[in-house]
């Protein structure tokens, strides 16, 4: 069944709103994101009535709540804090708490994978595993604490 939005609204944000609905089936989305994809078809007029219909139904996620939920699916991934933490902003979403122990834990998990006893690597395959770990987000202090 489709959804007649109120007949006050212009055809322009008739089909913004229809489309900031097709992204939210998909995925849930930060409101800077949907207002960059709305921007490349619609007037800014239709997209602040989109997204002020969006927001009174309820159809956002708050922002904290979006950005544990991305920062969750990047943990799995095997992002570091450095990485999801970019992600995050990029997104326009707040930034997440550091869990030390966590990033370890992640890091030991991705060099095991990649190098196996990574403990008994040569020095140049220390720098090789030093880059992988920072190429994915990791700090410093934590890809240090491995070796």
């Amino acid at each position: 069944m489709y959804y007649k939005f109120p007949k006050e609204k212009s055809d322009d944000a008739l089909k913004a709103s229809d489309k900031l609905v097709d992204y939210l089936s998909r995925r849930d989305h930060s409101e800077k994101e949907l207002r960059e994809k709305l921007g490349r078809r619609f007037t800014a007029d239709a997209i602040r009535k989109a997204l002020e219909e969006a927001k009174e139904r309820r159809w956002l996620k708050e922002p904290e709540e979006l950005a544990e939920l991305v920062a969750e699916r990047l943990h799995l991934k095997g992002k570091g804090y450095r990485y999801i933490q970019k992600y995050l902003q990029d997104k326009g979403l707040p930034p997440v708490d550091r869990t030390p122990d966590r990033e370890k834990e992640k890091a030991h998990e991705l060099l095991s994978v990649k190098f196996g006893d990574y403990q008994s690597l040569s020095y140049e395959e220390r720098q090789k595993a030093f880059r992988f770990l920072s190429s994915r987000g990791y700090d410093l202090d934590t890809i240090r604490s491995l070796f």
